[in-house]
């Protein structure tokens, strides 16, 4: 079977979900990952366990083909031995876990590639520290049981991408070993090109947008509606915040009190007329991790962020002392009404921030071209202790999640 040396080219990318662009900043980043390989001239199937979403893209249209799968079923296996591919991508840690054995057992000379699309362990220990009302630290991450689940999936991959410089840094410091598996990919959109948009005097109205899947977005709508605006509100008793999402769960819904100037109008079908009409964006996040695509596509459209520390994570290196980052509800009103309302101050944001967004919105896909170009002189200078961890978890690990595997098919087939 052909490997990752030759010029063969066919892509097996096994996603967690299928691809929504216009719903999910993971969507939008998949998109123009698929976009690149077929640049580069590979035939892909793009397969999945989930079931279809309401904004799922058809990939058919773009020439790749869809596969369903499924989970804990050898049919996969089946699958894999009627087909070649010489490079195999999951979308996160999970879908490795669940199908990286598998591959690895039908399709030894595939090269594996890894998608992080952001650190979810990062995030999820985050979460917890804003659950118990505690301040994060570093200790925290290493110490939350999916660190080390998906740092044990970039050890058994041949090359893990990572969105933010930021993540990067924490992963080398704590797991220095992974030095050569990882490539810094920033996010990548294909619309690079910033539109001039409409000026501070011809904007109104704030806006929050994002997927009501993802815990991070529903937690700052919340922290919006309780803490943030009332006090925006106050200084501003005109203004309205318009909070637009898809999947925004019921509970977001209820929200909606135009009497307050809180408007949850959920899916926006383009987001060019809300961006480009709104005069400031919200993104009060409160966890989180990866590179915010909310705020790549305000700077897009011209539209400024008021955000917090780690909204502006992997943007912008040291954002505290700018006058639109504030983590502190008080200070976060305060900076917000100065931007909605002074026209210097809010084309300095849009500046800085335009600026700090480029690297994310004019990617070259061309750095993982060249990764997987040299991947044979990568693999060949790992150092001693990462190829011992690497075959250490391959063997031990991959062998506990195999049996699982099994042993929940048997049962599942058992019943019937």
């Amino acid at each position: 079977m052909p490997g990752p040396d030759t010029d063969f080219k066919s892509l097996l990318v096994i996603g967690h979900q299928w691809p929504e662009p216009g719903a999910t900043g993971a969507g939008v980043r998949m998109l123009w990952l698929l976009n690149g390989f077929l640049q580069k001239g590979f035939h892909i199937v793009f397969a999945s366990a989930t079931g279809s979403g309401d904004y799922r893209v058809d990939l058919g249209k773009l020439g790749i083909k869809e596969v369903e799968i499924q989970i804990n079923d050898s049919s996969f296996d089946v699958f894999l031995q009627k087909n070649e591919f010489s490079h195999v991508l999951f979308d996160r840690f999970l879908t490795e876990e669940q199908f990286g054995w598998r591959v690895r057992d039908n399709l030894p000379g595939a090269q594996v590639l890894l998608d992080t699309e952001d650190l979810h362990s990062l995030r999820h220990s985050r979460e917890d520290a804003v659950r118990r009302g505690g301040e994060w630290s570093v200790a925290d991450w290493v110490a939350d049981p999916m660190f080390y689940r998906e740092v044990a999936s970039m050890f058994r991959s041949d090359l893990t991408l990572i969105i933010s410089k930021r993540e990067m840094e924490l992963l080398l410091s704590e797991v220095p070993y992974l030095q050569e598996k990882l490539i810094y990919l920033p996010f990548g959109m294909h619309q690079s090109a910033l539109i001039p948009g409409v000026n501070f005097q011809g904007r109104s109205n704030f806006v929050f947008i994002g997927n009501g899947k993802h815990a991070p977005n529903r937690d700052a709508i919340a922290h919006l509606k309780t803490e943030i605006w009332p006090r925006i509100r106050q200084k501003l008793p005109e203004a309205v915040l318009q909070v637009y999402g898809a999947y925004l769960p019921t509970q977001t819904l209820q929200m909606d009190a135009p009497a307050e100037g809180f408007e949850v109008k959920g899916w926006a079908p383009e987001l060019q007329p809300v961006l480009s009409n709104a005069r400031l964006l919200l993104a009060p996040l409160r966890f989180g991790a990866g590179i915010k695509g909310k705020i790549l596509k305000a700077s897009v459209f011209g539209l400024p962020v008021m955000g917090t520390t780690i909204g502006f994570e992997g943007i912008i290196d040291e954002p505290r002392d700018l006058p639109f980052v504030a983590d502190c509800v008080e200070h976060f009103a305060q900076k917000a009404v100065t931007l909605y309302t002074n026209a210097v101050e809010w084309e300095r944001a849009l500046a800085i921030q335009r600026q700090a967004t480029e690297v994310h919105l004019n990617t070259s896909f061309d750095i993982l071209s060249s990764a997987l170009d040299t991947y044979a002189k990568r693999r060949d200078v790992l150092p001693k202790e990462t190829r011992v961890i690497q075959n250490l978890l391959q063997n031990e690990a991959f062998g506990r999640l195999r049996y699982l595997s099994r042993w929940i098919e048997a049962k599942e087939k058992g019943k019937n």
